[in-house]
């Protein structure tokens, strides 16, 4: 394999890595790579040391020793890539993605009509709108298929919620009287209000500067209607340990789509795509996410990906 360092766009300037995986004269099959949410470089990586979680560097790895170009690339304000990241919106992202895909067409070595988008997390929600008149080979939709950002959301508030009823002993007590809980619950519905209501792209929440315009942008997407207007093969994979999206709702995405849809649940697979042992709640990803980055990618989801991709090249 060999890789290099490639720049688009002009306001802002996105800066990502293209994998080749020989030096064969044919053109290949690419995969672009688009990032879940956060402030996360190319590779998957934050800025601080216990947000390493080398998800898309490893992905590309493997994706390219099977054959495909990828493309990886640093979001809006991470990485090498300029501009704010505080300041994009769900539709800024779309464009970085957009432009993302002319890149890999123009590149002499890409088969242009056979370039497939991988999306993760919030790619999932992002991913639909990229492929729209690009005549995109394939989506792969993993850990976040059929559901938007406030669905997510609101499922990771009900499991916090559900876990803060649960803990026992003085703890749990103390959580009860003091009607924790009840508390978060009416905080989230009261940022929700707020978000809606502002007009700037970044607002103050309880004195924290808030990505308001992402937030309202995503909370206005239509999930479902940007599903029917994919026009090509969509596989929708997610695992069963998955505690910031709903795994089960990667089997309704047929519902919404009006192409060929293949959904999977991989047993025991975290949204970091990595295999866990124990059952743990959204309360204890800390734990769940610790030192993520130094493990392989869970096998199941590379021989799912692998499979789909065949079938469909």
């Amino acid at each position: 394999m060999r890789e290099k360092e490639i720049q688009f766009g002009t306001a802002p300037k996105i800066f990502g890595t293209i994998m080749y995986p020989s030096l064969a004269d044919e053109k290949k099959p690419a995969i672009l790579l688009i990032p879940g949410s956060g402030p996360i470089d190319r590779n998957g990586n934050g800025k601080k040391k216990n947000q390493k979680l080398n998800v898309y560097n490893q992905l590309a790895h493997f994706l390219t020793e099977n054959g495909f170009i990828t493309l990886r690339f640093d979001k809006r304000g991470t990485g090498k890539s300029n501009a704010s990241f505080i300041e994009a919106g769900f539709w800024d992202l779309v464009a970085d993605g957009r432009a993302a895909v002319d890149v890999l067409k123009q590149q002499q070595e890409v088969d242009s009509n056979k370039i497939f988008i991988l999306g993760h997390s919030e790619g999932c929600m992002l991913a639909p709108e990229i492929a729209k008149g690009n005549d995109i080979a394939g989506l792969i939709l993993v850990a976040g298929a059929a559901q938007s950002m406030h669905e997510a959301m609101i499922f990771q508030r009900e499991q916090s919620v559900k876990e803060l009823q649960n803990i026992k002993g003085f703890k749990g007590k103390l959580i009860s009287l003091l009607k924790v809980p009840q508390k978060a619950a009416k905080q989230g519905q009261k940022f929700d209000e707020k978000v809606l209501k502002s007009e700037k792209d970044v607002i103050r929440y309880q004195g924290i500067k808030i990505n308001a315009k992402w937030f309202r942008e995503h909370f206005q997407y239509n999930v479902k209607s940007g599903l029917e207007d994919v026009e090509c093969p969509i596989l929708a994979i997610t695992g069963s340990r998955d505690v910031q999206a709903q795994p089960e709702k990667v089997f309704e995405i047929a519902q919404y789509t009006n192409v060929e849809t293949d959904a999977v649940i991989v047993e025991g697979m975290n949204h970091m795509l990595r295999d866990q042992e124990e059952d743990l709640g959204i309360l204890q990803i800390k734990r769940v996410y610790k030192d993520v980055g130094n493990q392989p990618l869970s096998k199941e989801l590379l021989d799912s990906l692998k499979k789909w991709l065949t079938q469909h090249v």
